[in-house]
């Protein structure tokens, strides 16, 4: 396969639509305006909305004109990214021409434009801190490794590198991400109204396109952080034909945290900060070739080790690495035919471990093989479509675990299971406001257990003054995620089909309208609502040392539903925003409190992102990011027993917590402010750029998780008390960025 892909480059050129829509400075659509593509002369004019189509070969130059309008040309590369181009009066009033994507149906598109202007959290701007500010999607605290999205799990979303997966690479999430934006700045989400190739994952997509750098000359970043460090570099391999790009980053936040945990010492029951220590590495290759052919790769490498101290007695240690990479050879043909070739693999290895009263701990790597060959034309009149095959290897292997008296904690389990589809994608523009789009995914699981799944999916779009829309989809998921911890971590166990399972299966409606008033004001609105089946889950059944634990998956049935608003102002070089989401997510089991329906721990009622930036000048720009989110849930125990022939280092009984319900206590509300200050200037051949900020501004104490302490109570009886644990406190930051 490897072999196929390098003697079977990829084209540039293809046959499209460029689509669009012009408006003057106050917003109006502008009619009439002659819209030629440069380098054949065919053209077409824009309506009276200011919309216009024009079939051409991409890439391409467009050049806009009108009376009492300057001429402006524009570069496309996509045939599916529509835009606004804002025209500059004749008389020059305005200094700029402003073009901004238009937000798809159901669907957000990000540059690294959008990602910069989200505050750098720690000196860091990555992919997943955009993701957290969107209206429907959460984080619930610094130390869960996962967004949320509309009411479902973190491990219910997919990451796609040129629509295929790759490992969750996770860091920290909502503090750290591996998605690095100098690389992988442009992406678009889908929270809705999925695309049939699209399937494996029940709540979101998000496919990331890497940009490779320019093909002309070499560029460069290296950036000095109070948290990490990176050297970032792209340009041509072979000048106008193959170019380059390559990230590479290392943290010491692990020395910040020892700086910080020192100055805790003699404190009675000292909050401290865990030890956490990163790295990982982003490449991607792009070349053209005579002949209409290109060829593409990616590669995605990260390594972490975090140790976190409850207590004198109590350490968590977790250990956890990714590869991801794939390679792609497309060819367009004359006639507009694309064809796509595409091999990849996704891996990761995780171990976690503790030392205290009870030691436990296991370890899981996983090992996924993929190919898959697809096709795309636009035909005249208004009908493109899509249709290809994929195929998957995928290996998982539990290691053994021994609580160091012989018994086992987690068994060995390696299991293979193969999974193969085909899919069918349909979209037809009946007119310049009507869209229709649809597909099919048919997949066949072939492991323990041995299903095929039908996934249809329709969505209706109106693009007049207002965008509407309406859509429904059947998606399917094959892998449930066994928690190591309380919250999600990245060394909790991925699980695949038992004997007897069929997938987890989600039917999502929503509906939308969104309205753009020129470049100063929009406003978006949408209802929402997931029916779950057959979503999975683990039961504990405790040995007879109350150390060891057996997973058994087992199934059950939930929802979500919501209501989510967005609005953003821009004048000049200020930016506000801010959105809320009314949210609502169930799950019932009839093996977990007593088949009763409860909240899961990533159901956050309502959520807020108010954002702020301001560029006074081209030099600085300041920025403020505040979120609120309700408590989520959180489990207690209803009890304590004495383990039987168990003793600490002290030769103190162990006491084990006995857990009758779960998520039977929520916590209080999260919230926190962030800002950051960006200044640059130049000197000589190099741009030099000054980050400052502060994360948590003013300290607020958000508990991460729960944990619970032995303590002896009056008349010496013996009690588990609730601690929570706060991640990160108020975390002052500087970096300097040099260009070049």
């Amino acid at each position: 396969m490897i072999w196929l892909l390098l003697s079977c480059p990829i084209a540039l050129l293809g046959q499209g639509v460029v689509s669009g829509r012009v408006v003057s400075r106050d917003g109006s659509p502008v009619r009439g305006v002659h819209v030629v593509r440069v380098e054949s002369g065919a053209g077409t004019t824009s309506d009276s909305l200011g919309r216009f189509r024009l079939e051409c070969e991409l890439p391409c130059t467009i050049a806009l004109s009108h009376v009492g309008y300057r001429e402006e040309t524009r570069r496309v590369e996509r045939h599916d990214e529509p835009f606004v181009v804002v025209l500059r009066s004749s008389d020059g009033q305005l200094e700029e021409v402003i073009v901004t994507a238009v937000t798809s149906a159901g669907n957000m598109r990000s540059t690294s434009g959008h990602i910069e202007r989200v505050p750098a959290i720690l000196g860091e701007h990555d992919v997943l801190k955009w993701l957290a500010t969107l209206p429907g999607i959460i984080t619930t605290n610094p130390f869960n490794s996962g967004v949320y999205v509309r009411g479902g799990n973190s491990h219910e979303n997919g990451f796609l590198i040129h629509d295929m997966p790759i490992a969750n690479p996770d860091h920290l999430t909502g503090i750290l991400s591996t998605f690095d934006p100098y690389i992988l700045g442009s992406s678009t989400l889908y929270k809705s109204g999925f695309p049939a190739r699209y399937n494996g994952f029940l709540s979101s997509y998000l496919n990331m396109r890497p940009d490779a750098g320019g093909k002309s000359r070499h560029e460069g970043e290296a950036t000095l952080g109070v948290v990490s460090s990176s050297l970032k570099t792209r340009g041509p391999l072979a000048k106008g034909v193959a170019s380059y790009a390559l990230s590479a980053r290392s943290s010491y936040l692990r020395q910040v945290a020892r700086l910080y945990n020192r100055g805790r010492r003699g404190e009675v029951e000292p909050n401290l900060m865990p030890e956490y220590a990163f790295s990982d590495v982003t490449a991607a290759v792009d070349a053209s070739l005579p002949g209409r052919w290109r060829l593409g790769a990616f590669a995605l490498f990260t390594t972490d080790r975090l140790n976190m101290k409850l207590s004198e007695h109590f350490l968590y240690r977790f250990k956890w690495h990714t590869l991801s990479g794939n390679v792609l050879s497309t060819r367009t043909r004359e006639s507009g035919d694309e064809w796509t070739v595409q091999a990849g693999v996704k891996s990761a290895f995780s171990e976690g471990g503790s030392m205290g009263s009870v030691p436990m701990g296991g370890g899981n790597r996983y090992l996924t093989l993929m190919s898959r060959l697809s096709y795309s034309r636009v035909f005249p009149g208004g009908l493109r479509a899509g249709a290809g095959a994929r195929a998957e290897y995928n290996r998982f292997e539990t290691a053994n675990r021994e609580d160091g008296y012989g018994n086992v904690l987690i068994r060995s389990s390696d299991k293979i299971f193969r999974l193969y589809d085909i899919y069918l994608d349909l979209g037809f523009r009946v007119n310049d406001y009507l869209t229709l789009e649809g597909g099919v995914d048919y997949q066949y699981h072939d492991g323990e257990a041995r299903t095929h799944e039908f996934s249809p999916r329709l969505k209706v779009s109106y693009a007049g003054r207002f965008v509407l829309w309406a859509d429904f989809a059947k998606s399917v998921q094959y892998l449930g995620l066994y928690p190591y911890f309380t919250v999600k971590t990245p060394v909790d166990i991925w699980y695949p089909l038992g004997k007897g399972n069929r997938p987890a299966t989600c039917y999502q409606y929503s509906v939308g309208a969104s309205r753009e008033m020129g470049q100063r004001f929009s406003a978006y609105a949408g209802l929402f609502y997931k029916s779950m089946w057959r979503v999975k889950d683990f039961t504990r059944d405790p040995g007879a040392t109350y150390a060891a634990s057996e997973e058994r998956q087992i199934e059950g049935k939930g929802d979500a539903k919501g209501f989510e608003v967005d609005v953003a102002f821009h004048y000049r070089g200020l930016r506000a925003g801010g959105n809320y989401t009314l949210s609502e997510s169930k799950r019932t089991f009839a093996e977990i409190n007593d088949g009763q329906a409860f909240f899961p721990p990533y159901d956050v009622k309502h959520h807020v992102v108010l954002s702020l930036s301001w560029t006074p000048g081209r030099r600085l720009t300041m920025g403020a990011l505040w979120n609120y989110s309700s408590g989520v849930n959180t489990t207690f125990p209803t009890g304590i027993v004495v383990a039987h022939n168990l003793a600490d280092e002290e030769d103190r009984p162990v006491l084990i917590p006995v857990y009758k319900e779960r998520y039977n206590y929520r916590l209080p509300p999260n919230h926190r402010l962030d800002v950051s200050v960006d200044y640059s200037f130049e000197r000589g051949p190099f741009t030099f750029k000054v980050s400052a900020g502060a994360y948590n501004v003013y300290n607020q104490s958000n508990p991460s998780f729960v944990y619970f302490r032995p303590e002896e109570g009056e008349g010496g009886l013996q009690r588990l008390a609730p601690r929570s644990k706060v991640i990160l406190p108020f975390i002052p930051h500087v970096s300097l960025r040099l260009i070049w």
